[in-house]
């Protein structure tokens, strides 16, 4: 087994899957999945995270903090169907879809877990 190694900055790719409905077909799913490049926050700047958006008035405010908070941890993107650059602007657009943000946050939390992406899910 290898030796852990500390690092001042980590980042890894990740699967996410995203589950769209589909246009052809009533009442059914399509997965689709491509992979982020996570570059998790510190323990302490996630708390500083939560407690900024505890003092949050609106939903408006809250959503742009959550926005903003996935692209300081979203650095890049692969496996797109048709090679979209990952850009701000791509990313914020793709957040818009509720289907690609819960794909995100799911699995930036599986990622954060210590377990291996599950595969099949």
């Amino acid at each position: 087994m290898p030796k852990f190694k500390l690092t001042e900055t980590d980042s890894y790719w990740w699967p996410v899957k995203v589950r769209v409905p589909d246009p052809e077909n009533a009442g059914k799913i399509i997965e689709q999945e491509l992979e982020i490049l996570f570059e998790p926050e510190d323990q302490d700047t996630a708390l500083n995270a939560q407690e900024e958006y505890a003092s949050l008035m609106t939903p408006r405010e809250r959503i742009e903090h959550e926005r903003d908070q996935l692209l300081r941890v979203c650095k890049n993107w692969r496996g797109l169907d048709g090679d979209l650059p990952f850009s701000e602007a791509a990313f914020r657009q793709a957040l818009t879809k509720s289907w690609f943000r819960i794909g995100v946050y799911s699995a930036y939390g599986q990622s954060l877990n210590g377990e291996a992406a599950r595969l099949g899910n």
